[in-house]
């Protein structure tokens, strides 16, 4: 599309009204029956399989594990391209709505919002938040056990200006991966959470081959119990370096249940490259779903 036919378009202020009445119409032509049926095949709007106060118990252990980071209560919805524009992902993934505004698909491009937003009132502080969620996905959830259109995430972000040998980074990464390994002890000890021999794939493209080795070092030796590998990292989501955590279940299999990597939205919010940002999520509810016997 060029941008005269941009310019023909109506904007979406203009559209919205019309959207708006389309929405009323189609509510207005609906039955009862109708809204239960939805309800009970449409798994973007059924309820979790993992029951609310299992769900409120994971979050406060995760929280509670979590000290060293500002809890953060996020709205459901975020403003429309928080999936796209930062990250190289389609839109598709969210569910637009004809507010200007997307549902949440990944707390992570949000905290990165609110990074940036801190970090432009003051460029040299170090943001440190976290935030659980119930995200939806658009994409299908595939037939891997405990995936769900909707799901619970627990999320950890370090945003700010980078330091001396990739201080910053290097920090950031020990900082979460830590974290994330007191939720699975806690959970262990206090939810009747069954894993053992925890893993840690560190993947690179390659354009920093001394983050990299710092990295390795410095997770051997904060988790010397940890069984630590490369592999090479082959998405442009991520800024170089991705780190895929995880344990194994009883009967033997991996779960790589926690995702961090290292990403420039911050540096594009702020106009700042000396802006770094790490973050990272597990998946919390697969501690419920994949490592308890209920």
């Amino acid at each position: 599309m060029d941008d005269g036919e941009r310019r023909r378009r109506p904007i979406p202020s203009d559209r919205r009204g019309d959207l708006l009445a389309g929405a009323r119409d189609e509510a207005a032509r609906r039955r009862p029956a109708d809204l239960l049926t939805r309800w009970s095949t449409d798994a973007t709007v059924g309820p979790s399989p993992v029951d609310l106060r299992t769900s409120v118990a994971f979050d406060a252990l995760a929280l509670d594990a979590a000290e060293a980071y500002e809890g953060v209560l996020l709205s459901p919805v975020t403003p429309l391209g928080s999936t796209s524009v930062l990250a190289p992902t389609s839109q598709d993934r969210a569910l637009s709505t004809i507010r200007a505004s997307e549902v949440v698909s990944d707390p992570t491009n949000v905290l990165a919002l609110e990074c940036g937003r801190r970090l432009r009132a003051d460029p040299t502080a170090h943001v440190r938040l976290c935030t659980t969620h119930q995200v939806l996905r658009m994409q299908p959830a595939g037939n891997e056990p405990g995936r769900t259109l909707h799901f619970r995430l627990f999320v950890l972000a370090d945003a700010g200006p980078g330091l001396a040998d990739d201080g910053f980074e290097v920090a950031a990464v020990v900082s979460q991966l830590e974290a994330h390994r007191r939720i699975l002890d806690l959970a262990g000890r206090t939810r009747d959470v069954h894993w053992n021999r925890p893993a840690a794939i560190v993947r690179s493209d390659g354009t920093s081959p001394a983050l990299l080795e710092r990295v390795l070092t410095a997770i051997g030796s904060a988790q010397p119990d940890v069984d630590v590998r490369t592999e090479p990292l082959v998405s442009d989501y991520y800024h170089g370096l991705r780190v895929g955590y995880g344990v194994h279940t009883a009967n033997g299999d991996f779960a790589e249940i926690v995702d961090l990597g290292l990403f420039d939205w911050v540096a594009q919010l702020t106009s700042n490259r000396r802006h770094r940002f790490v973050a990272s999520a597990i998946g919390i509810q697969l501690l419920a779903m994949l490592f308890t016997d209920a």
